[in-house]
């Protein structure tokens, strides 16, 4: 009405009537369409500015709704947040009280240790149940928050918090071509079988470690305890003894150095930075025994050096775990390694050993008698890393003396086979033994349907006996996996073993195995694996009776078929 009245006001409608009383017409519609453009300006004018102010509306309202929501959705992830972290530290109050009323009762203190976890995970499992909202947006809040809850908050929650587990192990159950039980296939003087349907025992290793999570700790400090006992139960059909041996009892700590941060301390007995080729479980360089050391010693951009006191070890196994151990412990080495720098094409590693070892007669019941000897030993060691999707470790290794068998131990000297007491011993000086080898070892797989390992091997060995001291043996294998998908393979093996000594059979083995596999994904080391396998193996005549000699005696060809679980984690 406002608007009409300042329309009038203005004289448009005036002007036309006086127009119209004058007979005016021209005038008239002069000021009538005058009248009119005013009018429609003034509303399409009023229009577009009711337009704005509804979309002005409109977008406030909108911001303030994705503002309001997200202010929601923040408060509700931090309030997971807090109660998470409020459980936590409810859990380690819960979990000190204990282990301070543990302490002050003694004869109850593991009882008490065993309360402390229940009550700390019984705790959490309550405060899940009261609250499932917040333990559903407590997985959004570490999603966003990365690094408030970090993985060792995660693993606080867990009853087996510190602790860890891995191991290996091989079993199954073969026969030879007459249905007994399969008898694994080696030649006399060599130091190694090819494994694939080549292995008649059942091996376990089960390693069980502690990371003393309990103690207050810079970020990057670790002190580590590891326990690995082991058992081998014989399948074959003459041999009933079952063993048991602890492969590794040690003390770690690391990132206590702080000027040189990835060393490593440690003390006790273990596997010691061993080289081996898989698909024969040769330890071609297996230092492993009693000892300590310091190791990954960062030697500026260049590479790491590591040394060691071993004092060798009195395992009843060999490094495989295949068979009973034919050393002692006679023997003390400082092992000198500097590794993983670079060389053209790869890495390099270097070896020093220094040993000495004292006399013995008669070590493990042997008819010899061994003299005391010093020695030393060296290995130049080329890794190629990156192979057509796998690596080549190529080594050569000279000892002399005592330290010409790259071991910490020194052998029992069984394998020379002595004439029995009350023959006179037969006698050994170590002082004239050397020892001279090379091997090459290489897995590749340049696609995921093909993977491959080789492996050549050349050793001579003069054992110090004054009577035939020399050894030869000459290894070369292959084994190719063509793997039908992710699941299903098919592993072929063939190796050849070539060997002669002073006074000892020389000839040949060769070995065949195919084996269907199931494995849970493609790759040449992919375990478990669940295989079935065929092996046909033939040899010279000289070996006659020194090959597989219970089930095939007086024969120079042989077959075991059977099946095999493997696996390690």
């Amino acid at each position: 009405m406002r608007s009409f009245n300042n329309i009038l006001e203005a004289g448009c409608w005036a002007n036309a009537f006086d127009a119209i009383k004058h007979n005016d017409y021209h005038s008239f519609m002069l000021s009538y369409l005058d009248a009119a453009r005013r009018i429609a300006i003034r509303c399409i004018s009023c229009l577009v500015l009711i337009i704005l102010f509804d979309g002005s509306l409109r977008a406030v309202d909108e911001t303030e709704a994705d503002e309001l929501a997200s202010l929601k959705q923040e408060i509700a992830e931090m309030r997971a947040l807090y109660e998470a972290q409020i459980s936590r530290l409810e859990s380690r109050v819960a979990e000190l009280e204990q282990r301070e009323a543990a302490a002050k009762r003694p004869a109850a203190a593991e009882a008490s240790d065993r309360s402390a976890s229940i009550h700390a995970v019984s705790h959490a499992d309550t405060v899940a149940k009261q609250q499932p909202e917040a333990m559903a947006f407590e997985t959004r809040a570490v999603e966003i928050q990365e690094g408030v809850m970090d993985e060792a908050f995660l693993e606080s929650q867990k009853v087996t918090r510190g602790f860890t587990f891995h191991g290996y192990f091989r079993s199954g159950f073969g026969v030879d071509g007459e249905g007994d039980t399969m008898e694994a296939f080696q030649a006399p003087n060599s130091q190694s079988k090819y494994r694939l349907g080549n292995e008649a025992e059942t091996y376990i290793e089960t390693a069980l470690g502690y990371t003393f999570p309990e103690l207050d700790l810079p970020d990057d400090a670790e002190f580590f305890f590891e326990f690995r006992p082991s058992y081998v139960v014989p399948d074959a059909r003459f041999a009933t003894q079952s063993e048991f041996s602890v492969r590794e009892a040690y003390a770690m700590a690391s990132g206590v150095w702080k000027e040189n941060p990835s060393s490593a301390f440690w003390a006790g007995q273990r596997f010691y930075q061993r080289f081996d080729v898989h698909m024969t479980d040769f330890y071609y360089l297996d230092m492993s025994g009693f000892g300590g050391g310091v190791e990954d010693i960062q030697i500026g951009n260049t590479g790491k050096f590591a040394i060691a006191w071993l004092g060798g070890s009195i395992d009843t196994l060999d490094s495989s775990g295949s068979a009973p151990s034919d050393s002692v412990n006679s023997k003390n080495s400082l092992d000198l390694r500097f590794y993983d720098f670079d060389v053209p094409g790869g890495k390099g590693f270097v070896w020093l050993d220094l040993a000495s070892s004292h006399s013995r007669d008669r070590p493990n019941g042997v008819n010899v008698k061994v003299e005391s000897s010093a020695g030393a030993a060296f290995a130049l060691g080329h890794e190629v890393p990156d192979l057509w999707g796998g690596r080549n470790m190529a080594m050569i290794q000279y000892g002399f003396g005592s330290a010409a068998n790259f071991r910490s131990t020194q052998e029992d000297f069984s394998f020379l086979n002595p004439a029995p007491a009350p023959a006179p011993p037969l006698l050994v000086d170590i002082g004239d033994a050397w020892h001279f080898r090379f091997v090459e070892d290489l897995v590749v797989q340049p696609i995921d349907e093909f993977s491959m390992q080789a492996t050549f091997v050349y050793d001579e060995l003069n054992t110090g006996a004054v009577i035939n001291p020399k050894r030869r043996w000459i290894s070369a294998g292959v084994r190719p996996v063509y793997h039908i998908n992710e699941f299903f393979s098919l592993a072929f093996e063939s190796g050849v073993d070539i060997t002669s000594g002073d006074g000892q059979p020389s000839g040949e083995l060769y070995k065949f195995t195919f084996a269907p596999q199931v494995t849970p994904d493609f790759g040449f080391f992919s375990r478990p694996a669940i295989r079935f396998f065929a092996t046909y193996a033939f040899w010279s005549d000289d070996f006659e009776g020194l090959v597989a000699p219970r089930n095939y005696p007086n024969e120079s060809a042989g077959i075991n078929v059977g099946v095999q679980a493997e696996a390690w984690w």
